[in-house]
């Protein structure tokens, strides 16, 4: 199953379909999404064990547990579960809260085919962002709000009320939850609107420049919102207000506080607490806590995204490359000097060159892609080290001596 690549949401559904439903309450299941940290926008694994080889980019996982979420979801409604229902039931819902137009290249790709239009849905849903230079500074901001949308799917289900006004109050909890957490802090005007636009971009319908907190919303959580709804504003707060060291008590007071206005148990708001630690602790040399330097978080997510690459096009790369021995040499000198300039305007033009006959790395080919070949020069190597062995080349080069 590749959740990057067409055809992943039918080979879900052969994959549940053998799975005798379990009926969870959505208060377990908030906690099996939290158990994988899906609901901080950075899950540690799928939640689902596919039982296949292939390692899942993040981007992948996310998209894997939100369709586990929304089927766990369907299950909590219906006694039977018909596969092809469920895609249907969650297309309906995505068109009732009108949040993702599919573009008409997507509708030409899809089709009249409900899987593959879901398919483009969720990808556009996971990563909303679609330009590559810019997507990995919010996109852990908006995967920690796709909840919102296990939420969303259930008042659907339950037809009893519009999930498009739903969604909206759930916004505007979240918004002024933050907003109320930054002038807690008494962040700087600058940091404070930076960081509640990237919130804003990531919501539906709450799309107004708002700076100020609406303190009406504390008597909405009071009162309005079941005990699940409730436990997930809490661990936003905690996760949003998060720092490695509380320089005092006051933050800590804060989460006490907003749990306490909820009618949350002490143990709930000391176990939000506890799991936010563990995260941080599990994590703290990721991406998601270094958003403090840009250009250190776009190198890393890069990387990730040209490992992901390489180790999917390993085979087709190595063939293509192999063929080249000057380029085999370059690639295996990179590995213990800095190679010249000339030289390294040579492993360019030839590696493009390459690049352009493998149509699943057409990445590169993209406007500002060459900023990416840098980083495939220097990971291919250490990723495929057998191949660009010293011995190994100097083998191939005398063997083919009269080559020369």
């Amino acid at each position: 199953m590749n959740p990057s690549a067409s055809g992943w949401i039918k080979k879900f559904g052969e994959f549940v379909k053998p799975l005798k439903p379990i009926k969870l309450s959505l208060r377990d299941l908030y906690n099996i999404l939290r158990e994988h940290r899906f609901v901080y926008g950075y899950s540690s694994s799928s939640i689902f064990n596919f039982n296949i080889e292939q390692e899942f980019s993040q981007d992948e996982i996310e998209k894997l547990n939100l369709v586990t979420a929304f089927y766990y979801t369907y299950n909590i409604h219906h006694e039977k579960f018909q596969f092809n229902d469920f895609v249907l039931s969650l297309l309906n819902f995505f068109n009732s809260i009108e949040v993702v137009e599919l573009t008409l290249w997507d509708k030409f790709i899809a089709g009249k085919d409900a899987r593959q239009q879901l398919e483009r849905i969720i990808h556009e849903h996971v990563q909303i962002d679609q330009n590559i230079f810019t997507k990995h500074f919010n996109k852990q901001t908006t995967n920690s709000l796709l909840f919102l949308d296990v939420l969303a799917y259930d008042k659907f289900l339950e037809k009893e009320i519009n999930t498009h006004d739903y969604l909206k109050e759930l916004e505007y909890i979240i918004l002024n939850i933050t907003n109320d957490i930054y002038a807690f802090k008494k962040a700087r005007k600058k940091e404070k609107k930076s960081a509640l636009k990237q919130i804003s971009d990531s919501l539906y319908y709450q799309k107004k420049k708002q700076y100020d907190v609406d303190l009406n919303y504390r008597r909405l959580i009071e009162t309005k919102f079941k005990q699940v709804e409730k436990l997930y504003f809490l661990d936003i707060a905690t996760f949003t207000i998060w720092e490695p060291v509380f320089e005092d008590d006051k933050s800590y007071n804060f989460i006490k506080a907003l749990g306490a206005d909820m009618n949350i148990k002490k143990e709930f708001i000391e176990n939000s607490l506890n799991e936010m630690t563990h995260f941080y602790f599990n994590h703290k040399n990721s991406s998601i806590f270094k958003t403090s330097n840009k250009l250190n978080n776009f190198y890393d997510n890069s990387s990730q995204l040209v490992i992901k690459l390489i180790k999917r096009n390993s085979k087709r790369i190595l063939k293509e490359i192999s063929q080249s021995r000057e380029l085999m040499v370059l690639l295996t000198q990179s590995t213990i000097r800095e190679l010249s300039k000339e030289e390294q305007e040579k492993v360019q033009f030839q590696l493009l060159d390459i690049l352009k006959t493998i149509p699943s790395l057409a990445i590169f080919m993209l406007p500002g892609g060459a900023i990416l070949l840098p980083i495939f020069v220097k990971l291919l190597p250490n990723m495929m080290p057998s191949a660009f062995d010293d011995n190994k080349v100097n083998q191939t080069i005398n063997e083919n001596e009269d080559l020369i």
